[in-house]
C-alpha cells in the first residue's frame, strides 16, 4: 500500500470513528424511544387480544347455547 493511499485510509477511518463516537450521544434518546414504540406496541396487542378472545367466547357460548337448546 502507499503511503499516500494509507494516509488517506487513516483520514477516512478517523472520520468514521468520530462519526460513530458522535452519534453514540443520541443513542440514549434512540433507545428511550425504541422502548417507548415497543410498549406502545405490547399496550395495542394486549388490547387486541382481548377483544379477539371475547369474540371467541361469544361464538363459544353461542355455539353451546344453541346446540343445548335447540
Amino acid at each position: 500500500m502507499k503511503d499516500e493511499e494509507r494516509d488517506e485510509l487513516m483520514i477516512r477511518m478517523d472520520e468514521r470513528i468520530k462519526t460513530v463516537f458522535n452519534k453514540m450521544d443520541k443513542f440514549e434518546d434512540l433507545f428511550t424511544n425504541h422502548l417507548h414504540h415497543h410498549e406502545l406496541w405490547e399496550t395495542d396487542m394486549k388490547g387486541t387480544m382481548k377483544w379477539w378472545m371475547g369474540m371467541m367466547l361469544m361464538i363459544a357460548t353461542t355455539a353451546m347455547g344453541y346446540v343445548r337448546f335447540t
